[in-house]
């Protein structure tokens, strides 16, 4: 499963993709300011690591539903694409768990719930699973590997989503 930095790069493209703009067409906020809103609201699955149920019910559809339910309640004028890409800033963090490595059972997220409980991995292993075993031989070559992997894929996401942004507003 990718590191908080691919999960960030991941948040940022899947929120800039979106166009996040106001009725006028003029952007809500700055760029660096959406890219810090949607990097947070990326990363917010993995605080289910703090309860014990990690890749659960945080990292599925019922999960996304609620948070764009929670944006578009919360945002000033209720910017629907601004929601919109809130939700896909967190989505994309579920997307990216399924599409990597994941060395720890149960193997996968649970993508689907509520509807199905059950785990689901994709098998493409695009991200190199971060390791969390600081003792071993190899841990940070290991991690460094796999967030140099994170950075180029998911940067020329990221850049090209900001550049679209630009080129729009």
């Amino acid at each position: 499963m990718p590191s908080p930095v691919g999960h960030a790069l991941g948040a940022i493209a899947a929120g800039w993709a979106t166009n996040a703009t106001s009725s006028r067409g003029r952007p809500t906020r700055s760029p660096w300011g959406e890219a810090a809103l949607f990097s947070a609201v990326g990363l917010l699955p993995d605080l289910d690591l703090l309860v014990g149920a990690h890749s659960q019910y945080t990292h599925s559809l019922g999960a996304v539903a609620c948070v764009f339910a929670a944006a578009w309640l919360l945002i000033p004028g209720r910017n629907l694409r601004l929601a919109a890409a809130v939700a896909l800033a967190y989505a994309s963090h579920p997307l990216l768990d399924w599409l990597g490595q994941d060395g720890t059972a149960p193997y996968g997220v649970m993508l689907l719930w509520p509807a199905d409980r059950g785990f689901h991995h994709s098998g493409l292993d695009v991200f190199i699973g971060i390791s969390r075993r600081y003792w071993l031989h190899g841990f940070l070559a290991h991690n460094l590997a796999a967030v140099a992997r994170e950075v180029l894929i998911l940067g020329p996401l990221a850049l090209g989503a900001w550049l679209i942004r630009r080129r729009r507003s």
